[in-house]
């Protein structure tokens, strides 16, 4: 009798619709955007992700010796123009379906940790997850990173403790994949060690194997022991240190170009060398003034747990007007944050009642949390976050059904204030895309020739931010341009006269007046960022010499220049 095995509808289907609305979300999501400026001029992050796939794509190789940031996302973007051609379009179709394929894994998971009709609504939570969907619309990261990452923790969990060798070396190679793509990502290898035991050493050469090559390279390219990217220290300085809004909010251009520089003025050469350079810089923090630092601490926690989607780069709320799917599944009110302030409370009580069920995947959560906490909290570093607490979110909905009464009104109370703790002070939705990336934009349109909307643009993010020093020097430049000196003339006398708000600023703008002799004005700023850091010792020499020439040379010091670092800004 021959025998022919049929899956059984009841395992098919729940899979199925969980792939099909996910992907289909995303594909009326990602062909809405095109009507967007920003579909085809990615900005910041994007754009250098961007770049640097065009030059792999071109046989050039990447641009930086050391990878400065993880290079798993720039070659996956390569990937996909080497197959499809460099456009905007592909590589968005090709997430939406990754996008998909997370809410499967999503479902994989917490129908493995907590059975398939846990695993059913979790899978349908990240398939209609606003931010999620934003995501995998964008040329960024996550939307690589979550599903690699999802593939290693569903091969943890369903290796368990008497997994074999092969399938922890998968967990491992994955893990190691997704650490590629997001460095934070690699904390998983010492959770699933653990998990793991006596294999833990298959786990281990699964990720080695992964991040080897780029370790590799890194040395053979530019003589440099970074094991995958070399942004790690300062992105660590800007998540800690004592005015964390100013730095998380520092624009590109001077001020970041500025703070770059800064291990070279305390004659730190090398990447890995200015890596460390601004860890001690935190370690330093963290000693002189430990309740700021935990206090610091508390805050970042707190916004990690709020409904607000915080930008880094570039405003998520404003890419609502271009599409109708972000219309229904993004959006703040008075009072909820939808959707991670509607998911969190019953996520927070999964992770109460769920934790001794799925130990591991509970650990997880918490690992990649403090993972984002340890540096700083946006909405795109807490994303990977979001598949898990979906699936924690499923189980405490279904424990609170099945709960006995007084039991209920317990875990209400629960969700009641994890509730307010999301929702309550997260502020308005912005309408109009942030500064910095209409900056980006405007850079765009005057590479691609377009100098008179380039020009008007720079104009309107310079006279709605009249601080933003890049956009006014960018202006004069266009200015200049067009023929139009007086105007552009004025246009640098305004980025002349905005004061650096940022020590490492001043400092390479002193060191820049003193080689050029403009003695007073570096002495002057010299003062100034000894005022914000008084025991700094290059600030302190730097002082010491510009005073020794003013005392040897009395009299007018050369004409004061533009106070700025020329040619700081994206190029045009």
């Amino acid at each position: 009798m021959r025998v022919t095995w049929r899956p059984r509808r009841e395992r098919v289907w729940p899979p199925l619709l969980v792939f099909s609305l996910a992907l289909a979300l995303r594909v009326v999501h990602v062909l809405a955007l095109r009507g967007s400026p920003y579909f085809t001029h990615p900005v910041l992050d994007a754009g250098t992700y961007h770049e640097a796939a065009l030059a792999l794509a071109r046989g050039d190789g990447y641009p930086d010796a050391v990878f400065w940031q993880p290079p798993g996302y720039p070659f996956f973007l390569a990937l996909v123009y080497a197959v499809a051609g460099p456009g905007f379009l592909a590589p968005r179709l090709v997430q939406a379906v990754l996008g998909a394929l997370t809410a499967v894994l999503t479902y994989a998971i917490g129908a493995r940790a907590f059975g398939p009709r846990v695993g059913l609504v979790a899978g349908l939570a990240v398939a209609g997850y606003g931010t999620l969907i934003y995501y995998d619309g964008e040329l960024l990261a996550p939307a690589l990173g979550i599903p690699l990452m999802l593939v290693a923790v569903l091969f943890a969990v369903r290796a368990g403790a008497r997994g074999g060798r092969l399938i922890w070396l998968a967990a491992g190679l994955y893990a190691g994949l997704t650490g590629l793509v997001t460095a934070t990502a690699l904390l998983l290898v010492p959770v699933m060690a653990i998990l793991a035991r006596r294999r833990a050493g298959w786990l281990v050469l699964g990720a080695a194997l992964a991040v080897a090559p780029v370790t590799l390279r890194n040395w053979t390219e530019g003589r440099e022991l970074v094991l995958v990217s070399s942004n790690g220290g300062i992105n660590l300085f800007v998540g800690n240190n004592p005015r964390y809004d100013d730095m998380v909010a520092m624009r590109p251009g001077r001020d970041w170009q500025a703070l770059l520089r800064a291990p070279r003025q305390y004659g730190v050469v090398g990447a890995a060398a200015a890596s460390r350079f601004f860890v001690d810089r935190v370690v330093a923090y963290a000693r002189t003034d430990p309740l700021g630092f935990a206090a610091l601490q508390a805050k970042k926690v707190r916004l990690l747990l709020g409904g607000d989607e915080i930008l880094r780069n570039q405003a998520i709320y404003p890419v609502r007007a271009d599409s109708p799917v972000l219309r229904l599944l993004l959006w703040k009110i008075p009072g909820l944050a939808f959707p991670f302030g509607l998911l969190l409370p019953p996520a927070v009580l999964g992770l109460v009642v769920g934790a001794r069920r799925a130990p591991f995947l509970a650990v997880v959560v918490l690992v990649l949390a403090g993972g984002v906490v340890a540096f700083f909290v946006t909405a795109r570093y807490r994303a990977p976050l979001v598949p898990l607490l979906c699936v924690f979110a499923a189980e405490g909905l279904r424990w609170l059904v099945a709960a006995a009464w007084w039991k209920r009104w317990a875990a209400i109370a629960l969700l009641a204030g994890v509730y307010l703790l999301a929702n309550l002070g997260q502020g308005p939705m912005p309408a109009r895309m942030n500064p910095d990336a209409e900056f980006g934009l405007a850079t765009w349109l005057e590479r691609e020739g377009h100098r008179a909307e380039a020009t008007a643009l720079y104009a309107e993010v310079a006279r709605e931010n009249p601080t933003y020093w890049d956009a006014w020097e960018r202006l004069s430049r266009a200015l200049r341009a067009e023929g139009r000196s007086r105007e552009a003339d004025a246009a640098l006398l305004t980025a002349e006269g905005i004061v650096p708000e940022f020590f490492d600023t001043l400092l390479v703008l002193a060191a820049i007046d003193a080689e050029q002799g403009r003695w007073t004005e570096a002495a002057d700023r010299y003062r100034r960022a000894l005022s914000l850091e008084p025991d700094d010792p290059a600030a302190r020499a730097g002082l010491a010499r510009t005073q020794d020439h003013l005392s040897a040379a009395p009299g007018p010091t050369p004409a004061s220049g533009a106070g700025g670092l020329r040619g700081t800004g994206p190029a045009p």
